[in-house]
């Protein structure tokens, strides 16, 4: 696994292209994001990986009049695994939730 903040440039790479850019972070329970537009990226994704968490994949989205689409890639050490793609797609089928938590102000503060 490439370290932390390869992976938060990865995502600040892409946000630059595109409204919004999250990092799905997978837990035994629960999944939990890190976003191109929080204000500590790299502290937030460092804070879930030493709670436990694996960083998947990246979810993308795009705003186009009020309408926003979303769409995924895992990172590179995924990219092979068939369950990484379905987890990241299911993912998508909560982009509303996803976008009220991208509005929080510490969406780590667990």
């Amino acid at each position: 696994m490439r370290n932390t903040s390869d992976l938060v440039n990865e995502m600040l790479s892409e946000a630059k292209k595109t409204f919004l850019v999250a990092i799905a972070v997978g837990f035994p329970t629960e999944t939990r994001f890190v976003f191109s537009s929080g204000k500590y990226p790299l502290n937030d994704l460092n804070k879930l990986v030493r709670l436990g968490g694996s960083p998947i994949g990246l979810l993308r989205f795009e705003k186009e009049n009020a309408v926003i689409q979303g769409s995924f890639r895992p990172f590179l050490e995924y990219e092979k695994e068939e369950w990484a793609g379905k987890y990241l797609a299911g993912l998508l089928e909560n982009t509303h939730e996803i976008m009220v938590l991208s509005q929080q102000p510490d969406v780590t503060d667990y």
